[in-house]
């Protein structure tokens, strides 16, 4: 016997959504529109600079040529995972996509899995393939790979193993999230999290949940193997001394953030999501009658506020980077991170509480959810709209815009058949741009390299950054954005060729040294620059090109 026609649409939709996720790609290609921070000014230059290689699955220590002229490969992301293997088997585009649309699948059935475990929940088929979409349509970083998506999921086989119940699929669950997730990332953050959880199992309890325990082994065992690399050359190798080390986060963004900050739209680099999902949980909470279910949504409503308030007291007190105090190299462990815990406990108690009210209006509510998700958070598609609609004063460049290959191919030819050996530095254009296309970059935007070469652009532009303390502390005490920053657009670069800005003046960098010691050779500036150590080869323009790119070349004057 057939199935109804409606039992088929039960299954279209899923299909259907997922279609629509990807088709600003499928529709526009190179001139789709891509978050730029943590995306196109970094990751994707990473690669293509380890694929133009052939540097891949290279041993630790190979030089890699590109941004901050060179740097050990594990100071670059592991290719011992699932968006290693796709970089290397696509081209760049192609593989963004790939893992764009593998994060989205995985999404869905992780909280379909959950969702249909949660005992009193759901009965309706419906449901049960819609209601997933609502967390698969979260705008998830890329570059993040399933650590935050696939938490549902693990939070169950965690749960499950601490109960005592064993399974190999199981632990190949765990193996595979450890494989397409980010230890430095997230996963720390979320090991300590399910730690702190056997822990209080053992201690209410009073048992000892071995299970439980062996998956998280075996899980940090896996996350291990897959950050060999970053693991000897940071730990191991007293020859590496990290910029990492310097760091602190008493200032910026870290510093004197409110609870609210961390839970009403989306967190830092992990998922962004609509405000509206905290707001209708609230209402169908306090609408919804007392039941065993009710508990559980009071316990994830703790878990989300709890996080926040915790992470809002170490932003105020300073004690974010204590961990550095007692081990240098563990100055950058950013304890903020644990806000990655947010979404999954939100949509816990989003879930829970909506199913107070046996999922009242969902035929209504679904559908302006993912509107809201897909149409108003998902990058490719709010700027694509945004093209015809302007509901939003920003243009931003597409991918093909961005990287400027006209432009470049331009730069090249008049550079000469030795363009690869000439030293580039940046002002106001992110050196992302030029590595992408092979140049040698003294400045980059880069998770690890050595503190030495830090130093040497300090000194290069100390007077320029003593006009502003702000974007000192920026340099010295984070100094992931190795660039040659100013004063008067302090860290600005965004700077594209439709803005109309000011040319840049009183540029107060040691010229000399810049020439000299870093052996610079050009400078490639978004803007005119007034400085009379600096000769303006050519200004190239294009109209595929975000960037109008000035030319100079560096002189170190008397």
């Amino acid at each position: 016997m057939s199935s109804p026609p409606k039992a088929y649409l039960n299954y279209l939709i899923p299909v259907g959504v997922l279609i629509l996720l990807l088709f600003p790609y499928m529709w526009q290609w190179e001139e789709v529109f891509i978050p730029v921070s943590d995306n196109m000014d970094s990751n994707l230059a990473w690669w293509k600079s380890l694929k133009d290689q052939g540097l891949i699955f290279s041993t630790w220590d190979t030089p890699v040529k590109g941004m901050i002229l060179e740097s050990p490969r594990f100071t670059y992301p592991s290719a011992f995972n699932v968006e290693g293997l796709l970089y290397y088997f696509f081209p760049i585009l192609s593989a963004y996509i790939v893992n764009k649309g593998l994060i989205i699948l995985l999404a869905y059935f992780s909280f379909r899995y959950w969702l249909s475990s949660q005992s009193g929940i759901l009965t309706s088929p419906f449901l049960l393939n819609l209601i997933p979409l609502l967390w698969a349509t979260l705008a998830f970083y890329p570059h993040r790979g399933v650590s935050i998506a696939m938490l549902p999921l693990v939070v169950l086989v965690v749960d499950r193993l601490y109960s005592g119940k064993f399974s190999w699929k199981y632990i190949l669950i765990l193996v595979f999230y450890a494989f397409y997730s980010k230890l430095v990332l997230a996963g720390f953050y979320f090991l300590l999290g399910f730690l702190a959880w056997g822990i209080w199992i053992g201690l209410k309890e009073r048992r000892f949940p071995k299970f439980g325990f062996m998956g998280l082994i075996i899980l940090g065992m896996a996350w291990g193997l897959q950050e060999i690399h970053l693991i000897k050359g940071l730990f191991f190798n007293e020859a590496f001394q990290s910029h990492r080390e310097d760091f602190t986060y008493d200032f910026g963004i870290w510093s004197d953030l409110m609870p609210w900050d961390f839970f009403w739209s989306g967190n830092q680099s992990g998922a962004h999501f609509a405000p509206i999902y905290l707001l209708l949980a609230s209402v169908f909470f306090f609408l919804g009658k007392g039941n065993p279910l009710k508990m559980k949504a009071v316990w994830n409503l703790f878990m989300v506020l709890g996080i926040s308030v915790f992470l809002s007291i170490l932003s105020h007190g300073g004690l974010l980077t204590f961990a550095g105090k007692i081990i240098p190299s563990l100055a950058s462990l950013n304890f903020l991170r644990f806000e990655f815990w947010i979404p999954y406990f939100l949509f816990a108690f989003f879930i829970q509480s909506w199913a107070l009210l046996n999922f009242r209006w969902a035929k209504i509510l679904i559908p302006i959810l993912l509107l809201i998700n897909i149409f108003v958070y998902q990058y490719e598609w709010r700027y694509l709209l945004n093209q015809d609609l302007k509901l939003i004063n920003q243009k931003v460049p597409s991918f093909k815009e961005y990287f400027a290959t006209e432009s470049y191919s331009e730069i090249k030819n008049l550079l000469g058949e030795n363009w690869k050996e000439r030293r580039i530095a940046h002002l106001n254009i992110p050196p992302a741009v030029s590595t992408y296309h092979g140049f040698h970059s003294l400045d980059g935007y880069m998770q690890n390299y050595e503190r030495s070469h830090k130093l040497k652009i300090y000194q290069a532009i100390a007077s320029e950054l003593k006009k502003d303390e702000s974007l000192k502390k920026h340099f010295l005490n984070w100094g992931n954005k190795c660039y040659f920053q100013h004063a008067q657009y302090p860290d600005d670069y965004f700077m594209y060729s439709w803005r109309n800005e000011a040319p840049v003046r009183d540029l107060d960098f040691d010229f000399s040294y810049l020439k000299n010691q870093l052996k610079a050779d050009y400078l490639l500036s978004a803007l005119p620059v007034d400085s009379d150590h600096l000769i303006l080869k050519r200004i190239f323009e294009h109209p595929k090109s975000a960037w109008r790119i000035h030319l100079y070349e560096i002189s170190a004057g008397e």
